[in-house]
């Protein structure tokens, strides 16, 4: 069983120019951290997960309802303990919920000085917003330097923390992430924000806690899960018999086990997220530009600044992964290399699409050992 604890930030200026006041971040650690503080390694969780990586935690409630049953275990509890990869003997785990999100950190559900919800007043958040509350986390817990590990848009947020905090990062590890979205994703979260949008009970974004706009959630949610998994092996994975016992649909019944998966993976997600969370979370990962956040010229500038920290690199992509495909990431790993970046670069083989780094760790595990252990 593992806790989650709260730091807090206080007044918070984002990127946007907008301060919050009381802004907290939930997060967990795991290990041991060292005298030196020298076995420090930060954890970024991907685009609706949360800092609960390791463990078992059943109660989290500055969470309310969102925590659900399957919050309960760790999303990567077979990559972290002893003797695994993420070895706990060995290192001292950080990993905090993102801000804007729904699982403890300040986001829009969280209670305004009004004592409302936030709403859609919170404002949009972007990468750099999470290095620097994340790395002020970190300066509280006594750790100046450490390295990083980022599966999917956590991967986007390693390139976004180690620009800006270059002298901090020791290496860094990117699972399933590649150095921009494509174009597909930022047309992808349009139509995601949109279905949020048209629901009639978004209310522009004031809506009760208690009567969300789940139909809205759950589209888009469906639509960005299609990104997700392995579309050729989908039929196969789909589980058969499923219904739409939650009463989403009014009148189109699901014919086929593919719609019915589907329907089921968008109910169950509205029921453990928050959808103004939702569009501040996509909303960041489709705005993500990194010469941008880094004040660059051109990614062959951010790359270089790399280099000249001297920090290495291991990237991991997926051969059946249509969110960031082995070619992004090939391509990306070779821009790295052209700018003197130390980069290391292995494909995985999976039918399980993105999601692979989540459903089947072992086949990272080797890889991230061998690597931790030379950086």
């Amino acid at each position: 069983m593992v806790q989650t604890r709260i730091f807090e930030l206080g007044d918070f200026q984002f990127d946007s120019g907008e301060t919050l006041p009381d802004v907290v971040l939930a997060y967990e650690t795991y290990g041991t951290l060292a005298p030196d503080a020298g076995n420090a390694v930060l954890l970024f969780h991907a685009l609706t997960g949360s800092h609960h990586a390791h463990g078992r935690n059943e109660s989290l409630p500055a969470a309310g309802s969102f925590w659900q049953p399957e919050n309960y275990d760790g999303w990567w509890d077979r990559m972290i303990g002893p003797g695994k990869p993420l070895d706990t003997d060995k290192y001292f785990i950080v990993c905090a919920n993102y801000l804007g999100s729904c699982y403890g950190s300040t986001g829009p559900a969280s209670p305004a000085p009004d004592g409302e919800p936030w709403g859609s007043r919170f404002p949009l958040v972007t990468a750099n917003d999470q290095a620097r509350a994340q790395v002020r986390l970190l300066e509280a817990l006594g750790i100046e330097r450490f390295s990083i590990v980022g599966p999917s848009v956590g991967g986007m947020l390693s390139l976004a923390t180690t620009a800006l905090y270059p002298e901090r990062v020791r290496s860094v590890i990117i699972i399933g992430a590649s150095c921009a979205p494509p174009i597909e994703h930022k047309l992808s979260v349009f139509e995601q924000i949109l279905a949020i949008e048209l629901d009639a009970k978004y209310r522009a974004g004031r809506y009760p806690l208690a009567d969300p706009p789940a139909r809205g959630l759950a589209l888009a949610r469906i639509i960005c899960h299609k990104l997700f998994v392995y579309q050729r092996g989908l039929e196969k994975r789909a589980r058969r018999g499923l219904t739409d016992r939650r009463g989403m649909l009014e009148w189109y019944a699901p014919t086929r086990n593919t719609e019915s998966y589907m329907l089921h993976q968008g109910t169950k997600f509205a029921k453990r997220f928050d959808a103004n969370a939702y569009i501040r979370i996509v909303n960041m990962w489709a705005g993500f530009d990194l010469p941008a956040l880094a004040g660059a010229a051109s990614l062959d500038a951010v790359f270089a600044h790399y280099a000249a920290h001297r920090i290495p690199f291991a990237l991991f992509s997926i051969d059946t992964d249509c969110c960031f495909t082995p070619r992004g990431i090939s391509h990306f790993h070779r821009r790295l290399v052209k700018n003197g970046v130390q980069a290391e670069y292995t494909c995985i083989h999976s039918h399980k699409g993105h999601d692979s780094f989540l459903l089947e760790p072992e086949l990272y595990e080797k890889g991230i050992c061998a690597y931790l252990a030379r950086s």
